[in-house]
């Protein structure tokens, strides 16, 4: 009998398997703590009055306000409250700062320390802390073999999620100037549901995965910033 030319996918699954649930306790990590009354919506107010979703991630990057978080060979914009770094180098760094946000946040990052290469870049709202599931950025990567492509990788990723998600948005997007994924996707998180956003970006064999956390609350105030902050990337060789 003759072979399925289209395996690619399901063979994906077993390489992203370990870091998708990297990510998944990533989130668990970031999210614990005291819930408590949403925040006041003025902290959101820019982002409110901009609701229409962007159909991709080539949007013009944000100055004013903003500031670059570097990361393990990859950088990112985000808000100036944003807080973070490079977990390989800076974990200690991050803990205390995390610590100084809420007390024992920092202890929930040991998983991270135990294996702080895994992550490129991890950063957080401090603003959220006291929301029930602090708003973070994660970006993690991983190579491939020659010859898959973003459409493969996505719906491997995608079969890996819709275990533990509700997958609300799935396509292909232009991440000027790579080939990317999107996939939104909806879980929960203790008490707190949350909502995510992921960017898969393709630069040769290497696929890069941004993850954009918050709750389901804030998530539609977030999502402008959020695809802002992607156009801003920046990998190895585009630096």
């Amino acid at each position: 009998m003759e072979e399925n030319p289209y395996k690619e996918p399901a063979l994906m699954i077993e390489p992203i398997q370990g870091l998708f649930v990297c990510l998944l306790v990533l989130s668990t990590l970031i999210g614990c703590g005291e819930r408590s009354t949403p925040q006041d919506t003025e902290t959101f107010q820019d982002q409110s009055q901009a609701k229409t979703q962007i159909e991709d991630a080539a949007v013009a990057a944000p100055e004013v306000g903003w500031k670059a978080i570097a990361g393990e060979g990859v950088t990112l914009s985000l808000p100036k409250h944003y807080e973070g770094g490079n977990p390989h180098t800076d974990i200690n760094t991050i803990a205390a700062k995390l610590e100084k946000v809420s007390p024992g946040y920092s202890a929930r990052l040991e998983a991270i320390k135990q294996n702080p290469q895994a992550i490129a870049l991890l950063a957080f709202d401090p603003k959220t802390a006291n929301s029930g599931f602090m708003t973070n950025v994660n970006i993690t990567k991983e190579k491939v073999p020659t010859g898959v492509t973003i459409q493969q990788y996505l719906e491997a990723a995608t079969q890996q999620l819709v275990e533990r998600y509700e997958i609300l948005e799935q396509k292909v997007v232009s991440i000027d100037p790579y080939q990317g994924g999107r996939i939104v996707a909806k879980s929960t998180t203790g008490e707190t549901p949350i909502q995510q956003l992921f960017y898969i970006v393709q630069d040769g064999n290497t696929f890069w995965l941004v993850t954009y956390s918050t709750t389901v609350a804030e998530f539609d105030q977030r999502l402008p910033t959020f695809e802002q902050s992607i156009a801003t990337l920046k990998l190895p060789q585009s630096n």
